[in-house]
């Protein structure tokens, strides 16, 4: 289907502002080195075989699903949260200027060769229940699209033509009596000698509970056995079912929570934040790294495959290191003397800070991979408030300043994070995006070098709230996102947005328009989470253009419920 977005209404386009000017800067050298970080564990990740879907059967949605809760993000407990949000409305933006609003021309907007609907909350029905938010995401092979939304996976033609739809459970083969799965993430790793979908998503029991034979954790990984399989059957995938739980046998025992996934030359990482199962708080942040050449090379017969994990705290509840989110390298960075293939990480300090982690891990091919980190401080972030809807009470949680994806082309890094701001001084704040752009290399020891070039600050402007929005970057250095958006006047919606380097994002392309407020999500009563995460990925036959994935609050059989938007945007 061929069709253009709508551009954004004149009343927000005369709002669309920079929070304060996109920000240039020289390489930085108040910087700390700390040395190389051993794996904390090695293990073998062998196929799994029970289960799957058959055929190319077309999906059953239940006429009245059960709404279920999405297993919560929250880093902290949800008293903290709120009150930590209630600050936020309020409280200052530290060492960001306030910005003026200042109406400005907007450029010719970019064009979305392909729009369609994805999934919506009663079409992910995963055996009778739905989780909410739908968490979206979205890959892009040269001939498949592949949607992933709590809970279920939905594979598409080049026009946006449906394949199959399955549910999260019975893609992976994963006995219900463990809980359904939620929290897919999806990525096509072009970069590769085979390239493939790789599919992760999250499975979890016996939270908040003191006995621990009921301690469950699992990490679902699905790895496609061509670039582009005919369909979602098991025949086609390679999967594994690997114990996500960490510390077991003492007190700090912990499941894995929030997945984040990328590929450098030859790794897939996939990354967990682990939450204790008898209270619920934060541990660590664990990185989990595969040889992605041994994983990939699957065609014939499913591989096991070697896990390594890094921990790169020592101290439970360390929030300095917190989801740190792989780079998704479309194209290598460089080798170097004693570094083969490199792939690099990049994390904030969850809360009011200034300093950005940035994380390499080398050598994986070769059976001794080491991870390094070098700390950064540039522009300050913090926990953004909420966002009010129109005719309602309810707040749209916004989310916290967690790096919700990174993208990298050779040596550059470019991320983007959720962050407070005010765009007038004496009224309430705002959240905005905040893009870093860094450099990544070696020095003469060996040592991890990084810098940051660049970081953009920007958002919408008064009452307008930007949150969950995604970044994918291509061989020119412009990134594509996908930015949420909502507001007093705005219902929750999602916008197309460009943007060249030591510059500001620009032509707002609305293409996921909402139409209503979304109701509280359960079990609060006040707020309702939009989701943990947007998509983009670089189109992988071209590295010029890019696929969107972003979200819509629509009504659906009566009642206003969440619909994902799907994208190809054309810089």
């Amino acid at each position: 289907m061929k069709c253009r977005a709508v551009l954004i209404s004149v009343s927000i386009l005369a709002l669309v502002v920079t929070g304060h000017p996109a920000q240039a800067s020289p390489p930085r050298s108040d910087a700390t080195v700390s040395g190389e970080l051993q794996p904390v564990g090695t293990e073998q990740d062998s196929p799994w075989t029970r289960g799957g879907v058959t055929g190319g059967a077309s999906e059953q949605v239940q006429p009245s699903p059960q709404d279920t809760e999405s297993v919560p993000l929250m880093a902290v407990d949800p008293a903290t949260y709120e009150q930590e949000k209630a600050a936020a409305v309020n409280g200052p933006a530290p060492d960001i200027p306030q910005a003026v609003p200042v109406p400005q021309v907007e450029p010719a907007a970019p064009s979305m060769s392909t729009i369609f609907d994805g999934l919506d909350r009663p079409g992910a029905v995963n055996n009778g229940s739905v989780f909410n938010p739908p968490d979206t995401i979205a890959a892009k092979s040269p001939n498949r699209i592949l949607e992933g939304a709590n809970s279920a996976l939905r594979i598409f033609n080049n026009s946006g033509g449906v394949i199959q739809t399955v549910d999260l459970n019975t893609f992976f083969g994963a006995s219900l009596t463990d809980g359904l799965l939620f929290d897919p993430k999806i990525y096509f790793d072009r970069n590769a000698t085979n390239p493939r979908f790789f599919t992760v998503a999250m499975q979890v029991a016996g939270r908040d509970d003191t006995n621990t034979a009921n301690d469950i954790s699992r990490i679902w990984v699905a790895v496609s056995r061509s670039p582009d399989p005919a369909n979602l059957s098991a025949g086609n995938w390679c999967r594994y079912n690997i114990d996500g739980r960490r510390d077991v046998g003492t007190a700090q025992v912990s499941w894995a929570d929030y997945p984040v996934i990328g590929t450098g030359g030859d790794s897939f990482s996939f990354g967990m934040n682990q939450f204790r199962f008898t209270d619920g708080a934060f541990t660590f942040a664990d990185v989990r790294v595969w040889n992605k050449n041994v994983a990939s090379n699957n065609a014939s017969s499913c591989p096991t495959v070697s896990r390594f994990t890094f921990r790169p705290s020592t101290t439970a509840g360390d929030f300095s290191r917190f989801t740190i989110q792989p780079a998704q390298h479309y194209t290598s960075p460089s080798s170097f003397a004693g570094t083969s293939n490199p792939a690099y990480f990049l994390s904030t300090t969850r809360g009011s800070s200034s300093q950005y982690h940035v994380y390499r891990v080398r050598n994986v091919a070769s059976g001794s991979p080491t991870m390094a980190e070098v700390v950064l401080t540039s522009t300050s972030y913090g926990i953004p408030p909420d966002s009010p809807q129109p005719s309602t009470a309810i707040l749209v949680d916004t989310g916290d300043n967690r790096v919700l994806q990174v993208a990298g082309i050779e040596n550059t890094l470019v991320g983007t994070l959720t962050t407070v701001c005010n765009f007038t001084a004496g009224t309430p704040n705002e959240s905005c995006s905040l893009t870093p752009r860094i450099s990544v290399g070696q020095d003469s020891a060996g040592g991890l070098t990084a810098a940051i070039n660049e970081t953009t600050f920007q958002g919408f402007g008064n009452g307008i709230f930007v949150h969950h929005q995604s970044v994918a970057t291509n061989t020119a250095l412009q990134s594509g996102s996908t930015w949420e958006f909502s507001g007093s006047g705005f219902t929750l919606s999602s916008a197309a947005m460009i943007k060249n380097v030591n510059a500001a994002w620009t032509g707002v392309l609305t293409y996921a328009p909402g139409t209503c407020a979304l109701p509280a999500t359960p079990p609060s009563t006040t707020t309702a989470r939009s989701g943990d995460y947007s998509g983009a990925q670089t189109d992988p036959t071209n590295v010029t253009r890019f696929w969107l994935a972003g979200e819509q609050a629509v009504t659906i059989a009566g009642s206003c419920q969440w619909r994902t938007r799907i994208g190809a945007l054309v810089p």
